[in-house]
């Protein structure tokens, strides 16, 4: 865990739009379902896989403003961009190096 401020770390990978990285992407969607049925615990998962607190403070941060809707818009798109992260990760990986 780095010494920096999580909130500032947030901002940062919200504002160049940096999500996270799941290992594979079965995670990958799930944390998009996740994003979907219940705002910002996907993102919040994805957190904790990376254990990346500014991660975990864009999820409690989509969960508070899911109840004016844009919080679930953004939820919904951040899994989106988890899944799609994790999709190419996946697709780019060495065939010797797949599990």
């Amino acid at each position: 865990m780095s010494g920096t401020n999580p909130c500032t770390e947030a901002w940062s990978e919200c504002t160049s739009m940096s999500v996270p990285s799941v290992k594979s992407k079965s995670l990958g969607m799930l944390c998009f379902i996740l994003n979907i049925f219940l705002p910002g615990s996907g993102t919040l998962v994805a957190g904790l896989l990376e254990d990346k607190p500014s991660t975990m403070v864009i999820g409690a941060l989509q969960f508070v403003l899911s109840w004016i809707i844009i919080g679930w818009i953004w939820s919904v798109w951040w899994g989106y961009l988890i899944f799609v992260a994790a999709k190419e990760k996946e697709s780019f990986e060495p065939l010797g190096e797949q599990a």
